[in-house]
C-alpha cells in the first residue's frame, strides 16, 4: 500500500442484520445477498432449517465436554444449559449436527445464547469436522468458520458462522462475470484453505478465559440463509450494473446507504456537530499522551520505558502514551474498472469511488485536499485514535491537525529471507535505498511526531541456518536504523500467524525497542509466542468484519453484526490494556474496501468508515469508550 500526495489528490481532483432473531422472527441476512430476484431472494436469505436437534438427544451424552457441565433447563426440551468451567484453558462443548445435515446449502450456522451469569462474557464458536484435522482450533494460522459473541448479563444475541468455501466450488458460468472478488453476491466467502462443508461435524462453544465460571443458555441451533447464487439467466438478463453511483452495492439497502449527493452533505453536517460535541481528551496532551499521569524524561522524540511493572511508549514530552492506532488513513480506495465495465453504473477516474464521494462530499472545494486530511484529524482524535498506522497520510496534515505515526519500510527483500543471505550485502543495499529513494523516511528520521520504524511486513524466515540469518537480518537493520535514525524506534518487522516464529521474536528481543505482530484473532490474551522475553509488543494489524452494511466478505475475523463488531473491537484494546507487554493497537483500515475488491481481491468490511465516508457509529461509539479508560485502565486503577 502507498500513501498519496497532496498533489496527486489535487490534479484527480481538477480531472474529473446480518440481522438476528427478534420477537420469535427470522429477519434476512441482509447486506450482500438481495438482487433484482426481489422477494424470492429475500425468501432465500432468511430461509432456515435445524442443523441439530436438541430435543431427540434424550441424555446429551452425545455433548462432548471439557470442563464443562450441560443440562436441559426446567420446562424445555429445545435449549440447552451451559456452565463453562474456571479451571482448563479452554472449556468448550461440541454440539453434534443433524446426521446428514448439508451445510453446502448454506451460508451460516446460527445459534441463539443468553449470558445467564452476572459478569460480560466472551463466547466463541467453530463449526468442525471430526475426520478431517486440516482446520483446528490449536491451529493459530487458521481462523475460519469462527465466530464470537459478547454478551452482558441476561443479554441474548445470535451468533453467526458463516461458511466460506473454495473457488473451485463456483459454477463455471460465475467465472464469466465476477472477476477478482473473494465475497460475491448470493453468500460466497473465499477463504485461503477451507475445509468441504459437507465433512462438518459438530459446533463447538468455547472460552478461552481460564480462572472464570460462565453460564449460559443455547437454543435453536440453525441453519440462515440458503446459499443461492445468481442464475445464468439473471446475470445475462438483469443484473449488471450492480455498483450504484458511490460505489455501493446497488441491490439492497441497509441503516446509512447514500441514495443521492445531497446524503454526503447531509452526513458531513452531522458530523460536524457531533465532532463539536465530542473534542479531544482534556487528559491528553498535544501528542495523544497522558498529560495527567506521572511525568517521565522527556527527550523530544518517543521512547519506551518499563514504568511499574508494565512497558509503555513514552511521548516526546514525557507523559507515558499508548498507541491508539489505525492503518491506512487516506484519500483513496482503488478498485480496477478495466475489463469489468459492466460492473458499473459510474467509473470514477483510476476506480477510486472513494476519491470521488468525498470530492462530493466537499463540493470541490479549493482547499479540498487538505479538508479532507485535517477532518481525519479531527475525526480520530474525537474517536480516541492518537496514531496514524502504517499506510497513512502521515506527513500531510496541518500543523495543528498532526497526530503521532508510524512508517513501514521496506527492507528490499519480498517474502520470505533467503537460504543465501549476505549480510553485508543487505545491509548496504538497505542503506542506499533510505538515502535514495526514501525522502519521507529523512524527514520522518527528523520529525518528532515519527513514532518509529517498521521494517518489512510479515516476514517469512529461511528453511536452512534460521538462527544466524535471522539474528544477522535484524542486526543489519539496527545497525543501518542507529546511524540514519538514532532517535527512531524500531518496531520490528509485523509477524503473523503462519510466520511466528520463536528465534525471529528472540532475535526482535535484542535488536528492536519493541516487537511486533499481525494478530488476527479474537483475543490478545491468547497470544503466548514471546511468553519469557521481556520486551514490549505493538500489534501493528487486527479487525473485525459483518455482512450487514453492504459488503459481501467480513474480512479475516467475522462477526456477527455491526453491534457485535463493536463490541469485539473493544473487548481486544482492553486486553491489550491491561497486558504489561502490549504497548499499542494498529486496526487495519480507515476505510471499507470496495465491493468489487482491490487488486488482490479483498473486498471486506473492515473500515471505521465506509466507502461514502459515513462515519460506522457503532465502531465511533466503542472508540469513545475506549477514550475515557484508556489510560487508567492501562495504568491500573
Amino acid at each position: 500500500m502507498k500513501t498519496i500526495s497532496l498533489v496527486s489528490v489535487c490534479v484527480s481532483v481538477f480531472l474529473l442484520s446480518a440481522s438476528w432473531r427478534t420477537a420469535g422472527q427470522v429477519q434476512p441476512l441482509r447486506g450482500t445477498f438481495v438482487n433484482p430476484a426481489g422477494a424470492a431472494w429475500d425468501e432465500a436469505m432468511q430461509a432456515t432449517a435445524p442443523a441439530t436437534d436438541l430435543a431427540s438427544m434424550k441424555n446429551l451424552k452425545s455433548i462432548r465436554t471439557q470442563d464443562a457441565l450441560v443440562k436441559r433447563p426446567r420446562g424445555s426440551r429445545e435449549a440447552l444449559e451451559i456452565s463453562l468451567g474456571a479451571s482448563s484453558e479452554k472449556a468448550s462443548v461440541d454440539i453434534p449436527f443433524k446426521p446428514g445435515l448439508r451445510l453446502d446449502d448454506w451460508v451460516s450456522v446460527a445459534i441463539d445464547i443468553t449470558n445467564l451469569g452476572q459478569e460480560r462474557i466472551y463466547l466463541e464458536g467453530q463449526c468442525f469436522s471430526d475426520g478431517d484435522q486440516s482446520l483446528v482450533l490449536e491451529n493459530g494460522a487458521y481462523f475460519y468458520y469462527r465466530s464470537m459473541l459478547v454478551l452482558e448479563p441476561g443479554e441474548t444475541d445470535t451468533m453467526i458462522v458463516f461458511l466460506s468455501r473454495d473457488m473451485e466450488s463456483m459454477p463455471a458460468y460465475m467465472y464469466d462475470h465476477f472477476q477478482g472478488m473473494f465475497g460475491i453476491p448470493g453468500g460466497f466467502l473465499r477463504r485461503k484453505v477451507n475445509v468441504p462443508l459437507s465433512h462438518f461435524t459438530h459446533l463447538r462453544l468455547f472460552k478461552q478465559f481460564p480462572g472464570r465460571e460462565w453460564k449460559l443458555r443455547v437454543e435453536d441451533i440453525r441453519t440462515l440463509g440458503r446459499y443461492n447464487l445468481p442464475s445464468r439467466e439473471l446475470l445475462e438478463t438483469s443484473f449488471f450494473p450492480f455498483i450504484d453511483r458511490f460505489g455501493q452495492y446497488k441491490w439492497t439497502d441497509w441503516d446509512g446507504k447514500v441514495k443521492r449527493p445531497e446524503d454526503l452533505y447531509a452526513q458531513r453536517e452531522a458530523e460536524e456537530r457531533d465532532l463539536a460535541a465530542n473534542p479531544v481528551s482534556d487528559s491528553w496532551d498535544k501528542w495523544g499522551g497522558w498529560k495527567d499521569g506521572p511525568q517521565l524524561r522527556a527527550t523530544g522524540h518517543f521512547r519506551v520505558e518499563k514504568y511499574n511493572g508494565k512497558w509503555w511508549l513514552v511521548d516526546p514530552d514525557g507523559h507515558l502514551f499508548f498507541s491508539q492506532g489505525i492503518c491506512g488513513v487516506g484519500l483513496t480506495q482503488v478498485t480496477r474498472i478495466q475489463g469489468r465495465e459492466k460492473y458499473f453504473e459510474y467509473k470514477p477516474l483510476n476506480g477510486d469511488f472513494y476519491l470521488s464521494n468525498l470530492i462530493t462530499k466537499f463540493q470541490g472545494a479549493p482547499d479540498f485536499a487538505m479538508q479532507v486530511v485535517d477532518n481525519a484529524s479531527r475525526r480520530m482524535k474525537s474517536w480516541g485514535i492518537n496514531t496514524m498506522a502504517s499506510w497513512s497520510l502521515n506527513d500531510q496534515f496541518s500543523e495543528e491537525q498532526r497526530l503521532p505515526y508510524t512508517i513501514t519500510l521496506s527492507s528490499g527483500i519480498r517474502d520470505r529471507l533467503p537460504d543465501d543471505f549476505d549480510a553485508a550485502a543487505f545491509k548496504a543495499a538497505f542503506r542506499e535505498s533510505l538515502l535514495a529513494g526514501r525522502s519521507n523516511f529523512l524527514l520522518a528520521a527528523q520529525d518528532p511526531w515519527c513514532i518509529g520504524f517498521f521494517v518489512d511486513n510479515e516476514r517469512g524466515w529461511p528453511t536452512v541456518n534460521q538462527r544466524e540469518i535471522i539474528y544477522a537480518y535484524f542486526k543489519a537493520v539496527r545497525e543501518v536504523l542507529d546511524e540514519l535514525a538514532p532517535d527512531k524506534l524500531y518496531l520490528g518487522c509485523r509477524s503473523n500467524s503462519v510466520n511466528f516464529n520463536r528465534i525471529a521474536f528472540e532475535a526482535q528481543a535484542e535488536y528492536c525497542d519493541v516487537m511486533s505482530i499481525n494478530h488476527y484473532d479474537y483475543n490478545l490474551s491468547t497470544f503466548k509466542e514471546t511468553e519469557g522475553l521481556d520486551k514490549p509488543l505493538i500489534v501493528g494489524e487486527y479487525h473485525f468484519g459483518a455482512l450487514d452494511r453492504g459488503l459481501a466478505h467480513t474480512g479475516l475475523r467475522t462477526a456477527p453484526s455491526q453491534k457485535q463488531r463493536a463490541r469485539i473491537y473493544r473487548h481486544f484494546v482492553e486486553e491489550a490494556l491491561e497486558s504489561d507487554y502490549i504497548v499499542g493497537t494498529h486496526w487495519f483500515q480507515y476505510v471499507d474496501q470496495c465491493f468489487t475488491a482491490r487488486s488482490d481481491g479483498e473486498n471486506y468490511q473492515i473500515g471505521f468508515v465506509d466507502i461514502c465516508d459515513r462515519p460506522h457509529p457503532e465502531m465511533i461509539a466503542a472508540s469513545r469508550e475506549i477514550k475515557k479508560e484508556m489510560y487508567t485502565l492501562r495504568y491500573g486503577r
